[in-house]
């Protein structure tokens, strides 16, 4: 619903203002009144009306100087303004021509005739400013950082700001006619996580966010655009405003933070345990020279050295913007050795891994420590959520087609409620609560699990286990 058109009635009679008020009553126009140009000026400062209905015979200060003056108002110099006058010659109408009139209706006033003119400004005056607005918002979301796309029935692209075309690659028009969808296949973007992207182009209010991943490649470096469909002001819902986000520098921080957790975490809890020896020595006043003091004695020393290795270690790859750089490689060869490592680091006892022979001599395009990183959290998770804390972890390692390999992560732990597993990619969210009571550590581990994996181009999903209770991670990566 439009406001009311606001009219400001400028008449040192009140015979005059009476009349004006009468004839325009039923117009359903907010009418303000002045009863000299002094006030006349305050008014329309404070009121910023949409027509001024100016008398031009007044006292002090007539209808030609108040024109003057709102002409030279930065705020009022486009508010449009019919002159009423008694006199209707030649050289009035030139004169208030000159100080910035609009139109003139000549004294005793013909009803139709005001009431015609009138609405023709008034209407020519919001089109005016609507017209301005426009301009105004297209400057705006040309100049701004983020993307704006216009979408017909979600796919057909109508609209893109000038952020938009740089994120997407929409360089030139004829990319336009490719679709929304058919363009980002193109541009090597992932939509991410895949269940959020299944009711689209609804509004993702309240629900999973969706992400557009592009991997890093020597020509260009990782993005993450969020991308959000606003909410239409009506029903009509074949167009689309989409509000595309850069959010890389926020993935990036967030990995960063739960990157350095983990590996403090996981890297230093062992040989500060060795270090409890030198405790020992000091409340037991034990012997130095003693077999037992010996003992504790190296046991401290090895845990010292392990320990600066273990710091050194942290502070050399902590950043983990260098977790999915497209040169790191992972060789599959190693991957029992790595299996063996984080398996002994976290006394678990019984895990196997299956690796096809065509893919010993393999490697993906994933980082050492990435990898290292993903496999202890969902190690770490499957003792943890295992009723007796002691799992049975089958990691098994096919090809899932000739560009892409699938890394599957069993345990014999928990299941987890089907409606509960699209959630778990969202930050800080955590299910674990709803099947065992308790809330361990942030909820980071397998959202940033799913970060890593589509930041290098692969995909991820978690379900529950068919042949027995517990869940596997599947990891989709891609060869090198």
């Amino acid at each position: 619903m439009h406001p009311k058109n606001c009219l400001l009635i400028v008449d040192d009679e009140k015979r005059g203002r009476d009349a004006l008020s009468i004839l325009l009553a039923q117009e359903d126009y907010q009418l303000a009144f002045a009863e000299n140009g002094r006030e006349a000026l305050t008014k329309a400062i404070e009121l910023m009306p949409d027509l001024i209905l100016l008398d031009v015979m007044m006292p002090e200060m007539d209808g030609f100087e108040v024109c003057q003056h709102v002409r030279a108002h930065a705020k009022l110099a486009e508010v449009p303004i019919i002159m009423l006058t008694a006199i209707s010659d030649r050289e009035t109408r030139l004169r208030g021509i000159e100080a910035g009139a609009d139109d003139f209706i000549t004294k005793p006033f013909d009803r139709l005739e005001l009431l015609a003119r009138v609405r023709t400004i008034t209407r020519l005056n919001r089109y005016r400013r609507l017209l301005a607005e426009r301009v105004r918002f297209d400057w705006t979301v040309e100049q701004s950082n983020d993307g704006y796309l216009l979408l017909r029935h979600g796919d057909v692209i109508e609209y893109a700001n000038s952020a938009a075309r740089y994120y997407l690659g929409l360089l030139s028009e004829g990319a336009l006619q490719d679709g929304f969808f058919k363009h980002i296949e193109k541009q090597n973007f992932k939509r991410e996580p895949a269940e959020a992207w299944d009711n689209w182009p609804t509004p993702n209010v309240g629900s999973l966010p969706r992400y557009l991943v592009r991997p890093e490649t020597n020509q260009s470096p990782l993005l993450w655009l969020q991308v959000n469909i606003l909410e239409s002001p009506s029903d009509e819902q074949r167009e689309q405003l989409v509000h595309l986000c850069n959010v890389s520098e926020q993935m990036n921080l967030q990995q960063q933070m739960w990157t350095f957790q983990t590996l403090v975490s996981h890297k230093l809890r062992a040989p500060l345990n060795g270090l409890v020896g030198l405790q020992i020595l000091e409340e037991k006043h034990i012997n130095l020279d003693s077999t037992q003091a010996r003992s504790l004695l190296k046991i401290a020393r090895s845990s010292a050295k392990r320990l600066q290795d273990q710091i050194l270690d942290i502070l050399q790859y902590v950043d983990s913007s260098k977790l999915f750089q497209h040169h790191h490689v992972f060789n599959l060869s190693q991957l029992s050795t790595l299996i063996t490592d984080i398996k002994k680091e976290l006394e678990i006892e019984k895990t196997t891994l299956f690796l096809a022979d065509n893919l010993v001599d393999k490697a993906i395009a994933f980082s050492p420590q990435g990898l290292e990183l993903v496999l202890r959290e969902l190690f770490t998770n499957a003792k943890k959520f295992h009723p007796q804390h002691s799992p049975i972890i089958e990691v098994s390692v096919k090809s899932e087609n000739t560009k892409m390999v699938r890394l599957s992560i069993s345990d014999n732990g928990q299941s987890i409620p089907n409606h509960e597993l699209a959630k778990v990619w969202t930050p800080y969210y955590q299910s674990e609560k709803y099947f065992t009571g308790e809330v361990h550590g942030m909820g980071l581990g397998l959202a940033m699990i799913a970060r890593l994996v589509w930041s290098s181009g692969g995909r991820c999903r978690l379900y529950n286990r068919e042949d027995k209770s517990g869940v596997t991670m599947a990891l989709i990566l891609p060869f090198v």
